[in-house]
């Protein structure tokens, strides 16, 4: 079960993520080597959390979108698919895996609103992660 309040992970994870999302929005031109560092930053986290099949994922795509650019809508829906599923089934944190769904499916339909949508699914998972941390609510445990 994902658990992000163990040690400083959540909070460290909740900063890196709503400060990706920021840049993500204020760089768009940038998109693809912020969202390939993010993943890599947030794979590590992810694997340093013991979750260690949404790390990997997570590491795996920001090489790969590091390497190849220009698969990166597509690749990103997947992931967000992927990852939503595994939050659902796997996490037990429904409302995280409801909003990566829909943001990867909405990417996969309109995929050149990413930059936005993404830079803003991290503000809102950042957001979500801190609010776990210090007890604000749980939707990640």
């Amino acid at each position: 079960m994902l658990d992000f309040t163990l040690g400083m992970s959540g909070l460290i994870w909740g900063i890196v993520t709503i400060v990706a999302g920021i840049v993500v929005l204020a760089f768009p031109r940038i998109l693809n080597y912020l969202i390939g560092i993010y993943m890599i930053i947030s794979g590590i986290l992810w694997l340093l959390g013991g979750a260690w099949i949404p790390g990997i994922l997570s590491l795996a795509v920001g090489i790969i979108v590091m390497i190849f650019p220009t698969v990166l809508n597509y690749l990103l829906a997947a992931y967000l698919i992927l990852v939503g599923l595994w939050y659902i089934f796997m996490g037990g944190a429904l409302v995280l895996g409801i909003i990566a769904l829909a943001v990867g499916i909405i990417i996969l339909i309109v995929p050149s609103i990413v930059n936005i949508l993404f830079g803003l699914y991290l503000v809102a998972i950042g957001v979500i992660a801190l609010g776990n941390y210090f007890g604000w609510f749980t939707l990640m445990k």
